[in-house]
């Protein structure tokens, strides 16, 4: 794989992986801001990750089973 290849991939990657938690925040920011503006109020990120992954999980079953 040449140096090119390499770089093309690891933009897309961080690219996809940038615009899902850009998605991810603004959905939580969407369905619980109260949640995210205590866990931003405390300073605390656990809650906050938690959310997040929950809400990553949802979407990723919901769209295995709409496939």
């Amino acid at each position: 794989m040449s140096t090119r290849k390499l770089a093309t991939t690891a933009g897309w990657l961080v690219a996809v992986t940038a615009c899902s938690v850009a998605s991810v925040t603004t959905w939580l920011l969407v369905t619980s801001p109260t949640a995210v503006a205590l866990a931003v109020q405390g300073g605390d990120s656990q809650p906050l990750a938690r959310l997040a992954l929950h809400a990553l999980y949802q979407a990723i079953g919901f769209l295995t089973r709409y496939l």
